[in-house]
């Protein structure tokens, strides 16, 4: 196991680049709308944003105004309809989506789904000016404690796609399940579910967990952990990294679909480590509206 010196200066350089991340311009705190299409949608408007909108055979439709103001979309100004593909914005940037702007602002697209199972197409809207700053969302984290970097193993399974309850009540979010990775805890073994995160160099393997100290001392909808792969292959995980837990995007925002964390990680003592709770606290706001007659 590398000193503890090593560690720590490796989780703090870690540590500042995650929350400078996290509070860039276009980062998760500068979001500012979040409109929903479903399937059989043509011509919604938005109020933060020109021209309409439509979802045809699945795919996201902007079509611009006659005149007037427009979307910037890869660099050009559309003339006709274009698709919006969904994707990360630029900051988490993957996939095959392309910077789309109106003015200053960031539009992005994202996929998702209701109760029942059907499409949903979410519209996002990221402001600069509006991003938060660290010191007024009031982020720390405890210090670094190698105790809470603990050996365990992964065992891998399938992927399975999990469509997981959400902070926003009726929409879903695809977490793709990739195994589970287990760990002793004073004398006691836990199994926690791993989800396979897309980034721009491949998957990511991430524990969502909630613990004793969810609430009162971190943030009450859970933390994330990012671990590690061992080997090439990605079929190794030999340790978790409690000091690494993080803050969900809904403790900063609410135009996000955090996924609720699954029960299997539900674990019965405090993870004294990692992000505490936010000193600013977000007020939950539902931005999805079911439909009366029940087909959403």
């Amino acid at each position: 196991m590398p000193t503890r010196e090593h560690l720590e200066g490796q989780w703090r350089e870690w540590r500042y680049a995650h929350v400078a991340k996290m509070f860039r311009p276009y980062g998760w705190t500068s979001l500012v709308a979040q409109y929903w299409l479903e399937a059989d949608d043509k011509g919604v408007s938005f109020d933060l944003l020109p021209g309409t909108w439509s979802v045809e055979e699945g795919r996201i439709m902007f079509t611009p105004p006659a005149s007037g103001p427009n979307l910037s979309v890869n660099g050009e100004y559309p003339s006709e309809p274009v698709e919006i593909v969904p994707g990360r914005n630029q900051t988490y940037g993957h996939g095959k989506s392309v910077p789309v702007y109106f003015g200053l602002k960031e539009v992005e697209t994202i996929l998702r789904s209701n109760h029942d199972g059907h499409p949903l197409y979410g519209v996002r809207v990221r402001d600069p000016l509006k991003a938060i700053r660290p010191e007024d969302a009031g982020v720390t984290a405890f210090d670094y404690d190698p105790a809470w970097r603990i050996r365990g193993f992964y065992t891998p399974s399938a992927l399975t796609e999990f469509e997981a309850e959400t902070v926003e009540a009726g929409v879903r979010e695809s977490t793709p399940r990739i195994g589970t990775f287990t760990f002793e805890h004073k004398g006691k073994s836990y199994s926690l579910v791993l989800i396979g995160k897309q980034t721009a160099t491949g998957v990511q393997p991430v524990a969502h967990i909630r613990d004793q100290t969810s609430g009162p001392i971190t943030y009450g909808a859970g933390r994330v952990i990012e671990l590690q792969f061992a080997d090439e292959t990605n079929t190794r995980i030999d340790w978790i990294d409690f000091n690494y837990a993080v803050a969900l995007p809904c403790a900063f925002t609410n135009f996000v679909t955090c996924p609720v964390a699954p029960p299997e990680n539900h674990l019965d003592f405090e993870v004294l480590a990692g992000e505490k709770r936010p000193a600013q606290d977000v007020v939950r706001t539902m931005t999805y509206q079911p439909r009366a007659n029940g087909a959403s």
